[in-house]
């Protein structure tokens, strides 16, 4: 591999144990995290805690942002979980201002709340208000993504490395190993776009593959996607293999430039959420591959550990990770699988949880996908 023009990782930024610390070390060994891994952790708690026990639990829920529709879901997963044992959620969205989220924690722990989970919109920054909950005695669950520099009590998270590994493996399989390739990640201010980008290096290293552009998107903005995807067709004189586009949102702004080129279908391109628009655009033969995570078992794990860490109980866990504070932090880890147009019409009768996806959200002719 080859590589023309790289972003830069920032510096001194904390890496995960076991993730970042090189490429081997990357491709985290999960049980039942292959492409075919279907089941999340049944449990994530010693004892998950009865309707009695969680109706005094108050969980306050730091969301970063409404502007992404997939974060809804996570929210309506969690609530219903909630519901099912009786414990009560509060829940606002900073829409991707870390500021705005600095004061909505303050403003939740005015609340009384017995545990917080928090999405940081920065995950160094979040740091602070991580300190300002535990200081107040609340324990903090890191979801999603990742708090660094400071020990949460938890996290509950997606194995992200996986997610880059699987973006890759398809994308070498399309294109037959080889050609120019551009890395469009996420955010460098959350260690999600962190460790897809760092699991996707490590899958490319060795390969005859030609990075072309490797560097991160604020916000995961489908129009920077956009412009990115056009300015590198057209240095390249449209000799563009694959474009590993991090998430769904960012994939369809890529395809619009491939569109635009004339070349929709004839490039690799992957994301991550199978969201509707993504689904449809497999099915058109637009996008490769995107990368499902269960997040309705994410979100139920989610308040199950925010119960247990409310009443003095231990998270069960399946790895310790450590964000930068020297800590061994417990790590619930949500396996990933990938989705292509082959699997699109399993994935919305057997897998997608209820609300996330319907035939018809799908099909022009619905008849094409039958349970």
């Amino acid at each position: 591999m080859s590589i023309r023009s790289i972003g830069r990782l920032r510096g001194g930024k904390a890496s995960w144990s076991g993730i970042a610390l090189g490429a081997s070390a990357l491709l985290l060994v999960i049980s039942g995290c292959s492409a075919g891994a279907e089941e999340a952790p049944a449990d994530t708690t010693e004892a998950t805690g009865t309707a009695e026990v969680a109706k005094t639990v108050k969980i306050g829920v730091a969301m970063k942002t409404q502007l992404q529709e997939r974060w809804a879901f996570d929210v309506q997963y969690m609530q219903a979980r909630a519901d099912e044992i009786g414990a009560t959620l509060v829940v606002q969205y900073a829409n991707d201002d870390p500021a705005l989220q600095a004061s909505q924690v303050e403003n939740l722990i005015s609340q009384d709340i017995d545990v917080l989970i928090i999405v940081p919109v920065d995950d160094q920054a979040a740091a602070t208000s991580v300190a300002v909950a535990q200081a107040e005695g609340i324990p903090v669950i890191s979801y999603d993504i990742g708090v660094q520099g400071i020990a949460v009590d938890a996290f509950v998270i997606r194995d992200n490395p996986g997610v880059g590994t699987l973006q890759v493996e398809t994308c070498l399989e399309k294109s037959g190993g080889t050609g120019n390739y551009a890395q469009i990640s996420g955010d460098a201010a959350n260690d999600v776009a962190q460790a897809i980008f760092l699991a996707q290096t490590a899958a490319l290293d060795g390969t005859d593959v030609n990075v072309i552009y490797a560097d991160f998107n604020k916000n995961w903005d489908p129009a920077t996607a956009q412009a990115t995807a056009e300015n590198l067709l057209t240095a390249n004189n449209d000799d563009v293999a694959a474009f590993l586009t991090a998430n769904d949102g960012m994939a369809g702004g890529v395809i619009q430039a491939l569109q635009g080129r004339g070349l929709g279908g004839q490039v690799c391109v992957t994301g991550l959420d199978a969201t509707p628009q993504a689904l449809k655009f497999m099915l058109q033969g637009l996008q490769t591959m995107s990368v499902w995570t269960p997040i309705d078992k994410q979100g139920s794990l989610a308040v199950d550990a925010a119960v247990a860490l409310a009443n003095g109980e231990e998270v069960a866990f399946q790895e310790k990770m450590d964000n930068g504070s020297g800590t061994d932090i417990p790590a619930v880890l949500v396996p990933v699988q990938a989705i292509t147009a082959d699997t699109v019409c399993d994935f919305i009768l057997n897998i997608a949880p209820e609300g996330w996806v319907t035939v018809e959200d799908v099909y022009d002719d619905p008849s094409e996908c039958q349970g």
